[in-house]
């Protein structure tokens, strides 16, 4: 059959039939990707249903509930300067705490976002990956949807996420976490668009954009310009390695690396990083930059082990420094993991994916788990942005090993391996619940550490049970005599119970142990204001000021003292600059203006207690004063 010659300008036409099974398979694919996100999607949203009722949680009174510097949105110096290298997660509590102050539904269902966008991000990932010119004929590229969405739904389940999603003020992790898999994608599918196409511009700048929000975020993003040249050498480079500044790529990855380097001093002196870390928060070790990173060996195989076996999770993990590296946990440590970071090496060439999911997970710990020592040696949270390796070696080395006609048994697995997280992360956020059950479940699984037993008797103290909370307080001190908060908050629960002597006692015990602690002298002082001690009171005061100008009730108090002891100028002195620290403060109105009174000045008396009737008009001794001065001012008159 002759074939009609195409006109000049005319475009040859396919096969109809193949167009249209073409288009059949497009949409098919489209299908597929749809409801693939929409099971990541509804997975994430059921397991992590009965986190939004869970209440703020131990660094989150510090960071959000008492933290002013939040409470004005549009005061961008408070929430920007609060901590600059995490500003922009600070912007986000800032942004809750407008629309919302303190309802803890709000900060949940902003960290639960987070995560499902982060879930969506890591199936993106995964897709792109293998896209990639080193992966695209890799027998598993035909897998690629199958695998990217099984990483994700292993990702959206595992327990160990809990931390940086129901824990709220841990949106520092999984927000960094979404900018820096974010900047990853964008620059990987500009990598794969075609040159000439403007996007593939966009896509850099959107890249390097959310680079730069990573690193406003938390302190770990900084490894970001590393896990893109690790991308690009994994699987970007199909030849040999060489460098050259006509290639375009080289100047984005050295403009990355200039910002993060640029950033890096403006946040923190490079030496403050390494200085020792003295015992403290119920820890009796000091942790250094040499038993830090020793003890980050053991550490690291207990996040391996968590993520292969979440089952025993808590948040205040009880793992010993180590001191040596020829301790059998540390020594033995080492070897697993140098062991893991051999085999990354070795499989290169034939399993790109694994040993960059191998390599992932190290780069990615990096700034955590080193040398730059922090307070706490563990965290389930550091885990977040790790994870996505190890998820992708999962899901990769189960296809991988069940191919062909066993392919149906690596869905079995993977299903049931995400049906056990699911659940595993519902019964975990119900631990979350409040601090109670949070801190309860600690001391049942780490009952050798002080810590949690401490945070345990303050939320039995915050329910008015106070010898539940001492009972606790004393264990700490049995397992940590140098506790000084365990014994500050005894001496707050002997308050409570009146038992003043054991108060005073225990808060002298605290100073004992750390002599710049402002609250307990403030409380100490109170104790001893309670039993007319006016020269101890007020020493106490004094001290407490020395160490914390802020404390205005320190000022107030000490200024009552003042009245007592008929020193009426220092007591309208410390009225005065209560007042200034707090113009709302309604008995430093009441007291100075008894101190006016004392001093006959009834105009300003009647000034006092007018404006601190305004602030509570219930006020009854306020009314009664006033009633009295007016009296006096009269006689006065006449």
């Amino acid at each position: 059959m002759n074939k009609t010659p195409l006109k000049k300008g005319q475009k040859k036409i396919g096969d109809p039939k193949k167009l249209r099974q073409q288009g059949k398979q497009v949409k098919s694919n489209r299908y597929f990707e749809l409801v693939g996100l929409a099971i990541i999607l509804l997975l994430g949203i059921v397991i992590y249903s009965n986190s939004f009722g869970c209440s703020f949680h131990f660094d989150d009174s510090q960071n959000i509930v008492n933290n002013v510097k939040i409470r004005d949105l549009w005061n961008v110096k408070a929430w920007w300067g609060y901590i600059p290298s995490r500003a922009l997660c600070f912007f986000t509590f800032a942004l809750n705490y407008h629309f919302s102050q303190y309802n803890v539904w709000s900060y949940h269902l902003v960290n639960l976002a987070i995560h499902l966008i982060n879930s969506f991000l890591v199936w993106w990932l995964t897709l792109l990956i293998f896209s990639s010119p080193a992966l695209m004929d890799h027998p598993l590229a035909g897998q690629k949807k199958l695998i990217a969405l099984f990483t994700a739904l292993l990702f959206v389940s595992h327990p160990l996420a809990t931390e940086s999603v129901t824990y709220i003020v841990q949106r520092l992790a999984s927000m960094a976490a979404m900018f820096y898999l974010l900047s990853l994608t964008l620059y990987i599918k500009g990598r794969l668009t075609k040159r000439g196409n403007n996007v593939k511009y966009l896509l850099f700048v959107g890249s390097l954009l959310s680079a730069v929000a990573a690193m406003l975020t938390k302190e770990n993003a900084f490894t970001l310009p590393f896990a893109v040249i690790m991308t690009e050498l994994f699987f970007f480079k199909t030849k040999k390695i060489s460098l050259s500044f006509k290639d375009y790529r080289v100047w984005l990855l050295m403009g990355i690396f200039i910002v993060s380097i640029i950033i890096i001093p403006y946040f923190k002196s490079p030496l403050n990083v390494f200085k020792p870390i003295p015992p403290h928060n119920g820890h009796i070790y000091t942790i250094t930059p040499f038993n830090y990173l020793l003890t980050q060996f053991s550490v690291i195989v207990k996040y391996i082990q968590l993520l292969f076996l979440p089952v025993n999770q808590m948040l205040d993990y009880d793992i010993p420094v180590s001191n040596h590296f020829f301790e059998t946990r540390t020594l033995l440590s080492f070897l697993f993991l140098l062991f893991l970071i051999i085999l990354g090496i070795f499989l290169f060439k034939k399993q790109r994916v694994i040993s960059y999911g191998i390599f992932w997970f190290f780069l990615t710990l990096l700034v955590e788990s080193s040398i730059i020592p922090i307070d706490d040696v563990i965290f389930e949270h550091r885990t977040y942005l790790p994870s996505v390796g190890f998820f992708l070696i999962l899901s990769s080395i189960l296809f991988i090993l069940l191919r062909g006609k066993y392919k149906p048994l690596a869905f079995i697995i993977l299903l049931v391996i995400i049906g056990s997280n699911s659940w595993l992360t519902y019964e975990r956020n119900k631990v979350w619940k409040d601090d109670l059950s949070l801190w309860s479940d600690n001391v049942s699984k780490a009952p050798n550490l002080a810590r949690p037993a401490c945070n345990r008797g303050i939320a039995y103290g915050e329910l008015g049970l106070f010898d539940n909370a001492i009972a606790d307080y004393s264990r700490a001190i049995a397992i940590n005599p140098d506790f000084s908060d365990a014994y500050y908050n005894r001496g707050v629960a002997f308050s409570n119970l009146n038992q003043l002597d054991k108060a005073i006692a225990d808060y002298s015990k605290a100073i004992e142990f750390e002599p710049n602690f402002a609250k307990a002298y403030y409380n100490r002082g109170n104790k001893y204001e309670y039993l007319k001690q006016w020269e101890n009171a007020i020493s106490d005061y004094t001290r407490a000021l020395g160490i914390d100008p802020g404390i205005k009730a320190a000022y107030a108090n000490r200024g009552i003292a003042y009245e007592y002891m008929k020193q009426w100028d220092k007591a309208i002195a410390d009225c005065s600059r209560a007042i200034e620290l707090d113009p709302n403060y309604n008995t430093a109105y009441y007291n100075r203006g008894l101190a006016y009174a004392n001093l006959k000045q009834w105009d300003k008396a009647i000034a006092d207690y007018t404006t601190a009737l305004e602030i509570d008009p219930n006020f009854t001794q306020a009314y009664n004063s006033r009633e009295i001065a007016y009296r006096n001012l009269e006689s006065m008159k006449k």
